[in-house]
């Protein structure tokens, strides 16, 4: 590798699942950005998230350590004490380092390790006076005025609307046009991790995005008659327990599945788009070549697939998400069918940026694997023989094609054999008991839980539903601690003082 240190931008969309992209067969997605960016870099087509929810998932790329380590096994969890970032690890090998777009950190402002932050917190959280916000008010708009929660049709259409706000005002274009100024600003070597807040719902594309798909058929879903009552019932239960809709996941008409998946995929095309003015930038800023692009996001969407929506569950919808590493510099363009994980890209950061990920890491550097050439490949081991994933109610593992899905304490499961059941249809959980491969998996599952554990011992942290009254002012911001967070980076203060931006956000 070049000693030179690289840059490192790592961009983060919110809940996007591989085949949005057309660099993943996504053969209605208009992302020719990111497909560039494919053509170009290391496309990993087995990436899997550590949970399939915001938090957890995010701490878990933030301190490249799984959930039951971390702590944060649910939205608005705070990580236990001593948790480290790659962004504290980059910053102590001389990294100028920043944060900007959704990082659901708790509480929301804090900054985990890094320089600074540009914070643009939520679509429609009012309670957080972020950076976001306060651009809104000098334009004249605020959150409150953006949905309208009473109107039917934003439940019916699984919170699909169309925003009201222009193009240039709308949240991910506000996290574009920031990371485009960081970058006209930022002396390196940095490590910007800018995280976009689309296409997570509500699916709401400005104009002229909103009519992108009025063309497109993509009503069509992953799911055979009867599978629901056929199946474990855990994610079914679970997710329409909490959403509390007049309606059940399964029993999605034609209509709202299509005009939630057109919003949806018309929010990654605006997202894609500022992917290619970012590189544009980069080029224009003449660091283009030194700088390791990353793109991935935290989890998937169902979109109305096995009879759900959201994430939150294994389906390979929602707990495989898009990998992306464009370095041409460094790294032959190919593509990687080996099993990583999202906690893997901590130590990949540290490696490239020439320190080590501290104790306590769990998991692997992708330099290696970055940096096999075609001359080399199938030469070595495997990168990781099993992938797994945790969440309220199970735990998987994925081994070779095959996954399985353990409820603990459950005398039910879920095996599917990924190479002759793509859809996840045939649950083969009672088809092959007593089978070797499903001993191999138990084992995997076990030997993962031992040897995963952490030895720290577990604070007392309250979660979002029996909040401490310290930890509610925290949440809300209103404590004087909040007051105390530098809401800017370095070099951008003019920027702060008027949210004038030279990036003018018209994309199309």
């Amino acid at each position: 590798m070049n000693r030179e240190k690289p840059n490192i931008l790592f961009l983060l969309t919110d809940q996007q699942r591989p085949d949005s992209l057309g660099c993943y067969g996504g053969e209605a997605a208009e992302t020719p950005h990111v497909n560039a960016l494919a053509r170009g870099g290391v496309v990993f087509d087995n990436c899997y998230v550590q949970n399939p929810l915001c938090c957890p998932a995010r701490y878990s790329i933030l301190t490249g350590r799984y959930p039951h380590s971390h702590r944060v096994r649910a939205n608005w969890y705070a990580p236990g004490q001593g948790e480290v970032s790659f962004g504290k690890q980059l910053g102590r090998a001389g990294y100028t380092t920043s944060m900007i777009g959704k990082m659901h950190l708790t509480p929301w402002y804090d900054t985990f390790g890094f320089d600074g932050r540009i914070i643009a917190e939520a679509k429609f959280h009012t309670t957080c006076p972020d950076d976001y916000q306060q651009f809104l008010g000098r334009h004249g708009w605020s959150r409150e005025g953006l949905y309208d929660f009473s109107d039917p049709a934003y439940v019916q259409n699984i919170t699909a609307v169309k925003s009201r706000l222009p193009v240039e005002l709308h949240i991910d274009s506000f996290v574009g046009r920031s990371v485009c100024e960081y970058l006209r600003n930022v002396r390196g070597p940095f490590c910007a991790f800018a995280s976009f807040l689309s296409p997570h719902n509500p699916y709401d594309p400005p104009a002229p995005y909103d009519t992108l798909f009025d063309k497109v058929d993509l009503s069509q879903v992953n799911m055979m008659p009867g599978e629901v009552a056929g199946k474990p019932g855990e994610a079914y239960d679970y997710i329409n327990t909490r959403l509390k809709w007049p309606f059940k996941t399964d029993e999605l008409s034609k209509e709202q599945i299509q005009i939630s998946r057109r919003y949806y995929y018309a929010t990654c095309t605006l997202v894609d788009d500022w992917v290619g003015r970012i590189v544009a930038v980069l080029k224009e800023q003449g660091l283009y070549d030194n700088t390791v692009i990353v793109y991935s996001s935290d989890h998937g969407d169902l979109l109305g697939d096995h009879g759900l929506v959201y994430k939150q569950c294994f389906y390979e919808q929602s707990v495989r998400v898009p990998l992306i590493i464009h370095a041409p510099r460094l790294f032959e363009p190919k593509r990687i069918g080996e099993l990583v994980e999202s906690i893997d890209l901590f130590p990949t950061f540290c490696t490239l940026g020439g320190t080590d990920p501290g104790p306590g890491n769990q998991g692997r550097s992708l330099v290696p694997v970055l940096s096999r050439t075609s001359a080399t490949a199938g030469d070595g081991q495997l990168h990781r023989e099993a992938a797994f994933s945790e969440n309220y109610f199970g735990r998987m593992v994925r081994y070779g094609y095959f996954k399985m899905v353990y409820y603990p304490g459950k005398p039910y499961g879920e095996l599917y054999d990924l190479e002759e059941d793509p859809d996840e249809q045939d649950n083969l959980w009672e088809k092959l008991r007593g089978s070797q491969v499903k001993r191999d998996l138990t084992e995997l599952l076990l030997e993962w839980a031992f040897m995963s554990e952490d030895p720290m011992p577990l604070p007392v942290r309250p979660d979002h539903q029996d909040m401490a009254s310290r930890q509610h002012e925290l949440h809300h911001g209103g404590t004087k601690e909040s007051v105390l967070q530098p809401w800017y980076l370095p070099d951008l203060l003019r920027l702060y003082e008027r949210w004038e931006f030279t990036e003018d956000g018209n994309l199309r």
